[in-house]
């Protein structure tokens, strides 16, 4: 009996293929061969009766026709993907959520929090992948939502802002006593921790506070947030961060904060999921506890009857924090 469709592994090897342009990359996606995805195309070609790449020594480019069949065969794989992992979510009354997250926004701000989340919720497991950065259109099997550093302009998905738009200047004491740093200009003679993915941070935070420095990029840079702190402990320089990412090492006075005011950076931490996995009810109960966590976890709530208040704001984390007496 002749097949009315080709198999999935035919379509997912034509999908990902789309996504890199190159079978060699397909395959190192999947985990097989190069020549198992090339005989998947051939095979789903031959199936179809139309081919579906144009081959060349530079790569692959999509027929018209391999465009058309991905709009349709995209968001079909995807409905699958999403129903079976709610299946597979719910078994044995688990509920199962795979994140990708920025590593210093791990370290240093959700790990110490989530046993709170857990104890609220035991039946909800949270497990990390590994993290690099990525358009949400492109999450994989290995991970249902992310937590990324961005704009919140992500394309074809959910993105929720958390926090980390509030930055601040930081420096060990000694470097600060050591440039008597005291005003903004006083930041002129000193080195600039720069992050490798934000070369405007400087620049942007100059032009609101001291006017525009054409060395503003100029200085050691990293690719981690973790990094430029750790360096900026060190006594390697000035670092410019989210607030958020610093108030243990403020705390301990590894780093003191050089100015009241605080510059609002256009990036922060969002939470984000593709259209086809928001649905899931593991990650909607982790990203109400995160909105809880980020934007009134750590105000106490006071007893009062004042009309003020707005209980309309209120989430279920809110109502399950004991009352305070005034």
């Amino acid at each position: 009996m002749r097949r009315r469709c080709p198999t999935l592994s035919e379509l997912n090897a034509f999908v990902v293929s789309s996504r890199h342009l190159s079978f060699s990359k397909a395959a190192k996606d999947l985990f097989v061969t190069q020549s198992a995805i090339s005989r998947h195309i051939a095979e789903l070609e031959s199936y179809l009766g139309h081919p579906l790449f144009i081959r060349s020594r530079h790569g692959l480019v999509l027929t018209r026709i391999g465009e058309n069949y991905l709009e349709f065969v995209r968001p079909a794989l995807q409905a699958l993907e999403s129903a079976t992992t709610q299946v597979m979510s719910t078994a044995k009354h688990t509920h199962l959520l795979n994140l990708l997250v920025a590593p210093t926004f791990a370290a240093n701000w959700l790990l110490c929090r989530l046993e709170a989340f857990k104890s609220l919720n035991p039946d909800i497991s949270v497990n990390f992948a590994r993290y690099h950065t990525t358009d949400i259109i492109e999450t994989g099997p290995e991970y249902d939502a992310s937590i990324q550093y961005g704009y919140g302009d992500w394309t074809l998905g959910e993105a929720t802002y958390l926090i980390g738009k509030e930055t601040s200047v930081v420096c060990s004491p000694e470097y600060r006593d050591r440039f008597s740093i005291q005003r903004f200009n006083d930041l002129k003679n000193c080195t600039l921790l720069q992050h490798i993915e934000i070369p405007s941070a400087w620049e942007d935070w100059f032009i609101a506070y001291a006017g525009e420095r054409r060395e503003a990029r100029i200085g050691p840079s990293f690719n981690l947030f973790t990094l430029i702190i750790q360096a900026a402990i060190s006594g390697s320089g000035v670092a410019l961060v989210p607030s958020c990412l610093v108030n243990d090492v403020l705390s301990s006075q590894k780093l003191v904060e050089l100015f009241d005011q605080r510059f609002e950076s256009p990036l922060g931490y969002y939470l984000c999921a593709p259209n086809w996995r928001s649905n899931m009810e593991s990650y909607q109960r982790f990203g109400e506890w995160l909105r809880h966590e980020c934007h009134h976890g750590g105000e106490p709530r006071l007893a009062s009857t004042e009309a003020s208040q707005e209980p309309a704001q209120e989430c279920r984390y809110c109502v399950r924090q004991p009352l305070l007496p005034v």
